[in-house]
């Protein structure tokens, strides 16, 4: 094993280390130094190696980033590895790096060191983490922990050929407010360790004092009248300070005060929110419950550079903004505005480069400068001065203690100064070899006789835990037995209670029993956002995923999950949890902790004919409704559609056409076959024709009224008075399916009175109550009143307010025949009770009616006695308003 490090060994910037392993050539990060005349790693030491094998990128912070497009320029067909939140945060942070080099390369005469092509190259070919943590390079395996430090920042262990090499790049074990710290991995025993010593000569202050004096200090500033700037760290610092800030308002520690956010602070904010899953419970409870972690509505709100000179004339208030050393940036602008004045303060939260403006500040502050250079200008410090230990990276101790827990054969310290350094050598047990490296050395290790390790290095080999294993898994679980599977993933483990903490995809934390986890279908990095778009649709309807996979290659016999996953061909996360909602229908035994599914022949042409009882066959009924409704919104011919039961269950949906025979049979099984596929349901076409459209179609063809058609349903002909010519029987025919006739003679008219409407077309029988329901549905399709409906000798009786109404929708009466599958008749009684109060309701109160109104049933009339006798035009218009509701001719006596 060869190590050599090309940047970042003696000095906190520009990291950068090639590693050579099992025959394998890895480099990881490649930073720079954003305030040096010598800005890059040393890059010249990779001539001669030929080419990489993989690059890893441990977070994006610029030191750690910086140099990656010149290093993608030389080695273009070598992958670029990190996790999802760095590949979001790099697409901010090496944009805005590039803007800030062209711009200090224009101010300097110099050439910037890659072009903004080279960047925008670089973030196109970065390759995402896998999720399992897990990187096989040949027979390198690369696994990634977390490291705490800012979001998505991973360490990485890296075994090949029987050696272990363990890299930190930047971590934290008490990350803060946003992240969990850096994950310990106690039974791993590498053969070197390279660790950063950015603190290795301090101890951290406590936390909750620092939060606490800094919310204090700031309250104080904003309440005397001034504005209190905090350049933070864009990534990182800079969502802590928000957090510290509104948590103390919240609790009633500190008073209310605006919080202004400037400069990248904003953008890397949002990409915190797209990782619930990676943040700390109480911050994901904030993204579900407010969208945003960070920015609050009417406290936390998001500048702009325009609203800068408004910002400073308003109110007093906090400033947190970038950069976090004052080199450029908002922080710089709003520190040359706010320096002279002793009502403002300046309150540093972060590391500062010795030569950056925001170091000088601290020297101003402890009496060693007098003037602070911003843009080139000096300024004389008036300002409040302040510094709090928030610090992302691990102190002295908990690096030693992480030693001790690693139990390295050599201890490679990098990323720190040497008096840093030095002092966190000197900590660390002998036994454990710390090495201070410099940049530019190549420092190579033996290997052991045996194979497996270095010189000196014992072999241990490190245990497997259930629980951890599901840590960063996509699990499909059941709360309770019978309910429906869910998605969940899983974030950390409760050893205690022997359970998985996990977040739902809607935000929710919970905590399952591997009881409760059915499966787990595979891992995920990605922004929690990306997984609730790629399979919000998996678990309500599977059917469409399922057809894509190749369920004929399984035999009869046992498979677990990962078995039956490769053998059907599952290669996205919704296919394999397809998969997972298939294997739930089968019947499972359980074998060494994992679950063993047993496939049978019968099994197979069930699962082919898709009638086992898998989740989501078919959508439920008010989406697959919508979707049909959807599929039809500019067809002329329908009108709606119903999902029918049979039983107790939904088993088809009903599609209503006003004129059914005017779609083929053809059209009728394509239309069919495609709802099918897309919801799931089998699809069947009412035979019921609008008859009442009819006649307005054939008016409409004709360019006149037609008068009282005979409607022939069983030989779908309509027979009418007027002439028709061939054209319109031709368009008729064609826009409804029927055929149109003319009459021989007026006596020709055949229309048979009846009480009893039955379709001519046979349609099942529905069970009583439900015709009961579904009338009162016809009805409030229709717009029509019914008081009552209910079955009567076989046959289904709903009561109008009068029978001369009922009258008057004979068509829908035959139709609400078929829609239930038995005869339908009307009350002959009036609803006397509802007429008079309508009336009553209608007529003015001017009228002064003397008593109430008087039915006569037998002449369908109602008689009204008035003090005097309306006018005649206004009792015309009140007589037709009650006729057209009650089917009543009003008379008035006077």
């Amino acid at each position: 094993m060869n190590i050599t490090v090309l940047g970042g060994g003696n000095e906190v910037g520009a990291s950068c280390l090639f590693i050579e392993i099992a025959g394998k050539k890895i480099l990881i990060d490649a930073g720079m130094r954003m305030h040096s005349d010598n800005p890059l790693p040393a890059l010249g030491l990779l001539e001669g190696i030929g080419t990489l094998d993989v690059i890893l990128v441990t977070h994006a912070h610029a030191d750690h980033i910086g140099a990656l497009p010149i290093v993608h320029a030389l080695y273009p067909d070598c992958p670029i590895y990190a996790t999802p939140p760095t590949v979001d945060l790099m697409n901010i942070m090496m944009r805005d790096s590039y803007k800030l080099l062209e711009q200090r390369c224009r101010e300097t005469n110099t050439l910037p060191p890659y072009t903004e092509r080279q960047v925008t190259d670089l973030l196109q070919s970065l390759l995402l983490y896998p999720a399992s943590g897990q990187l096989n390079l040949g027979d390198v395996k690369i696994q990634s922990y977390r490291a705490g430090h800012i979001l998505g920042a991973v360490m990485f262990l890296i075994e090949g050929d029987g050696e272990k090499l363990f890299v930190t790049g930047d971590l934290s074990f008490k990350a803060g407010r946003t992240i969990h710290g850096a994950q310990v991995p106690h039974d791993v025993h590498p053969d070197v360790l390279i660790m950063e010593s950015t603190y290795g000569n301090r101890a951290h202050t406590d936390r909750h004092t620092e939060e606490t004096r800094l919310a204090h200090d700031v309250a104080e500033v904003v309440a005397n009248g001034g504005f209190a700037l905090i350049p933070a760290f864009a990534l990182g610092r800079a969502q802590e300070v928000l957090l510290v800030l509104q948590d103390y308002m919240d609790k009633g520690l500190i008073p209310e005060f605006p919080i202004y956010v400037d400069g990248l602070v904003t953008p890397i904010s949002r990409i915190y929110n797209q990782y619930p899953h990676y943040v700390k419970g109480p911050v994901a409870y904030r993204i579900k419950n407010n969208g945003d972690a960070f920015l609050t509505e009417g406290r936390c709100k998001a500048v702009t550079p325009k609203e800068r000179e408004m910002i400073l004339q308003g109110k007093p208030g906090c400033i947190v903004a970038s950069s976090g050393m004052l080199i450029g940036g908002a922080s710089s602008w709003y520190a040359q505005k706010l320096v002279a004045d002793p009502r403002n303060a300046i309150f540093i939260t972060g590391y500062q480069d010795e030569e950056s403006p925001g170091k000088k500040l601290l020297n101003i502050a402890d009496g060693i400068d007098t003037e602070l250079e911003l843009g080139g200008v000096a300024y004389p410090v008036k300002c409040r001065v302040g510094k709090y230990g928030l610090s992302a990276h691990a102190d002295a101790s908990e690096m030693n203690r992480f030693v001790q827990t690693l139990q390295p054969t050599y201890t490679l310290l990098v990323h720190g100064d040497d008096t840093a350094r030095e002092q966190l050598s000197n900590l660390i047990d002998e036994k454990f070899n710390p090495m201070l490296v410099e940049n530019g050395e190549k420092y190579p290790f033996e290997k052991r006789k045996s194979g497996r390790g270095v010189v000196g290095k014992r072999y241990r080999q490190q245990p497997n835990h259930a629980l951890n294993d599901k840590v960063g898994g996509v699990l499909l679980y059941q709360e309770a037995a019978n309910d429906p599977c869910k998605l969940a993933i899983c974030v950390g483990t409760h050893m205690k209670t022997n359970t998985l903490v996990c977040h739902t995809l809607k935000g929710k934390q919970i905590k399952l029993t591997l009881l409760q986890v059915k499966e787990m279908v595979g891992y995920w990095n990605r922004s929690i956002t990306e997984l609730q778009s790629v399979t919000g649709e998996v678990l309500n309807f599977s059917r469409p995923v399922i057809l894509e996979l190749d369920w004929t290659n399984l035999s009869e016999g046992s498979y677990t999950f990962d078995e039956l996953v490769q053998i059907v061909g599952a290669q996205t996360i919704q296919q394999q949890i397809a998969v997972a909602l298939v294997a739930q229908a089968l019947p499972a035994s359980h074998a060494d902790g994992r679950n063993v599914y047993l496939f049978s022949k019968e099994l197979q042409e069930q699962l082919l004919s898709l009638v086992l009882p898998i989740q989501g066959l078919r959508l439920n009924a008010n989406n697959a409704l919508d979707h049909v409704r959807a599929y039809f919104d500019e067809h002329p011919r329908f009108i709606r559609c119903g999902a029918d039961f049979i039983g107790t269950e939904k088993e088809q949906i009903t599609i209503y056409f006003d004129f059914p025979d005017a779609i083929s049979k053809q059209e009728r099984a394509r239309i069919a076959e495609v709802l099918r596929a897309a919801t799931g349901w089998p699809v069947v076409f009412s035979a019921a024709v609008r008859q009442d459209l009819l006649q307005a179609a054939l008016s409409r063809l004709l360019g006149q009224t037609v008068q009282s058609p005979s409607i022939h349903l069983q030989e779908k002909k309509v027979v009418v008075s007027e002439k028709v010519t061939d054209e319109v029987c031709a368009q008729f025919k064609e826009l409804t399916g029927f055929d149109v006739q003319q009459k021989e003679s007026a006596n020709a008219q055949n229309s048979i009175a009846s009480d009893m409407f039955q379709a001519s077309t046979p349609s099942p029988r529905m069970e009583n109550n439900l015709a009961i329901e579904e009338a009162k549905r016809w009805a409030a399709e229709r717009n029509l009143t019914i008081y009552k409906a209910g079955v009567k000798q076989e046959a289904m009786e709903v009561h109008f307010i009068s029978p001369q109404i009922a009258k008057r929708h004979e068509i829908e009466l035959t139709e609400l025949s078929y829609r239930i599958g038995m005869p339908v008749i009307y009350a002959k009684s009036p609803k006397q009770n509802e007429i008079i109060q309508l009336i009553l309701d209608t007529v003015p109160p001017s009228w002064e009616v003397k008593k109430n109104p008087s039915l006569h049933v037998d002449r369908a009339t109602v008689a009204l006695k008035l003090s005097e006798q309306p006018l005649p035009e206004e009792l015309q218009q009140i007589q037709q308003i009650i006729e057209q509701k009650t089917g009543y001719m009003l008379e008035v006596i006077v």
